[in-house]
């Protein structure tokens, strides 16, 4: 019976070691392909990030009005046709995180347009007076929920995008993506030339 008890014990061992074994095993694999997964995934956010910035209204269209509501649901229509002078869309949303790194270099445009030539635009529907205060944008500033119809007809998808509308509505300058140096420099520009 002695040697039975060994003989089991001595099996029970070598079949945890086994059991730790493939368990280890197991656990390097599931490390593999994690790490595959991870490779892929990162790939597949660069490819939207890159399909996102070549996205937006090209130069030279027009966006003549936007439809949608207030942040308080209230429908709103904004006729860009008319205006005489240039505005400038911030094409944003909520729960962007390159709207939010983007906000900086928006904030530092601002002081170079007129408030009323400044249109921020939602594209999901869900901006908020919360939002607004959490980014410091003026309750009293223009804010447009943007109709789907809107988007789709302007191409108004990628954000943060930053656009500027030249007189009667016409499409003089688009940048999408977070604003770089090089960005800031010709939009600062083309905010302060003459018959901006």
């Amino acid at each position: 019976m002695g040697r039975n008890e060994t003989g089991s014990t001595a099996n029970g061992t070598r079949y945890a070691y086994i059991a730790v074994l493939v368990l280890t095993l197991a656990c390097g694999v599931l490390l593999v392909v994690n790490h595959k997964l991870q490779t892929q995934n990162n790939q597949l956010v660069a490819q939207y990030h890159v399909l996102s910035i070549t996205e937006g209204p090209p130069v030279g269209s027009r966006i003549p009005s936007l439809h949608g509501e207030s942040i308080s649901g209230q429908p709103i229509t904004l006729d860009l046709s008319k205006r005489d002078s240039g505005t400038l869309l911030l094409v944003l949303s909520p729960t962007c995180p390159h709207c939010k790194a983007n906000f900086h270099n928006w904030k530092n445009l601002l002081p170079l347009v007129p408030a009323s030539q400044v249109v921020w635009v939602d594209v999901t529907g869900t901006v908020n007076a919360a939002y607004l205060a959490s980014v410091a944008i003026p309750a009293s500033a223009n804010v447009i929920r943007v109709s789907a119809e809107d988007r789709a007809r302007y191409n108004l998808f990628a954000t943060p995008t930053t656009i500027w509308l030249q007189s009667h509505a016409v499409v003089k300058n688009e940048w999408a993506g977070e604003l770089q140096d090089a960005d800031i420099k010709q939009l600062r520009n083309t905010l302060t030339s003459p018959g901006a």
